[in-house]
């Protein structure tokens, strides 16, 4: 933490591009890092990786897509 607030100050005194990417490499790793800890942490304390898809949510679909069969729409189960 104090390494990426060491990191942002000196881009902010020089404004330098080489001082930019070494800053968000830094984010970059202390985020991969930080995640990488929370998720050992989950599986070790409920020795499930099932517990990690409280994370995912499921994809929903649009309330306009619709199926199709034959190019005809299906909007009802008996049309199926």
């Amino acid at each position: 933490m104090k390494e990426c607030s060491r990191s942002l100050d000196n881009y902010r005194m020089t404004r330098s591009l080489e001082n930019w990417k070494k800053f968000k490499k830094i984010i970059k790793n202390t985020k991969r890092s930080f995640f990488d800890m929370k998720i050992q942490e989950v599986v070790s304390k409920s020795h499930g990786p099932w517990e990690l898809m409280n994370w995912i949510n499921k994809c929903k679909l649009s309330a306009i897509k619709a199926i199709k069969y034959d190019g005809q729409l299906c909007l009802a189960s008996d049309s199926l």
